[in-house]
């Protein structure tokens, strides 16, 4: 296996057994069409086909939307997610990222994918734990100050995460945390690419769009709204 086009052709069972070194060259990325594949291949990505007789997914948010992805369910293979953290990695030196001290993802989504960036960047890792109302908290360690601190998620859709996680640490320190320039995340389906003056470097982007439900054209059609965790099998048909 030389050439990352073979993931084209790739079953689940072979995206299981493929290792990072068989993707990666210094001139190559995984193509947007290579990760698609992935991420449907490991059944976690849906997009709604347009019937009214299919469902839509109910956000956490209380929104609705017409796609819908569960980044754990590629993340659980931990191939791919050494695959996936390097290509990562490799996005973040293209944008000009130096070396960092940390790397902290959040609870418990962002923990597995930060985790496994840090390892590649040789960098210390946490992730902060969820407190009450959505906030985030940083509880075990303090960052000295001048330690360089990234952020990577697993997921942005409207940077709430990045803003919590980014507020839970800030509140645990007696002095200014030093944030790279950089948030790194894995799937953006956001039209929004900054985060406080700094950019934030995706690995892929989902064009899905949300809507409140009284605007949502799925529920005007009869489309049901149901939560994509909990009813995965009834949105995907599988």
């Amino acid at each position: 296996m030389s050439k990352p086009s073979m993931i084209l052709d790739m079953d689940l069972r072979a995206l299981r057994r493929l290792k990072w070194k068989d993707v990666w060259s210094e001139r190559e990325f995984l193509s947007p069409e290579e990760i698609r594949h992935i991420f449907q291949t490991c059944d976690a990505l849906w997009l709604h086909n347009g019937d009214p007789r299919v469902p839509h997914a109910e956000l956490t948010s209380g929104k609705c939307s017409n796609g819908f992805v569960d980044v754990l369910r590629v993340l659980r293979y931990t191939n791919l997610c050494q695959i996936l953290a390097d290509q990562l990695v490799h996005r973040l030196h293209e944008q000009g990222g130096g070396i960092v001290d940390w790397v902290i993802g959040s609870d418990h989504a962002g923990a597995t994918l930060s985790y496994t960036v840090a390892a590649h960047l040789n960098a210390q890792h946490d992730f902060t734990e969820k407190g009450p109302d959505k906030t985030q908290v940083w509880k075990r360690f303090q960052i000295k100050p001048g330690e360089i601190v990234l952020q990577v998620e697993e997921l942005v859709t409207t940077t709430g995460t990045l803003k919590a996680v980014r507020q839970g640490i800030r509140l645990a320190h007696p002095h200014p945390v030093r944030f790279a320039p950089f948030s790194l995340c894995l799937v953006h389906r956001t039209p929004i690419y900054e985060f406080e003056g700094s950019s934030i470097v995706p690995l892929i982007h989902f064009d899905i769009q949300t809507w409140e439900p009284e605007q949502c054209p799925l529920c005007a059609q009869g489309s049901a709204r149901v939560r994509p965790k909990q009813n995965w099998t009834q949105l995907t048909g599988r």
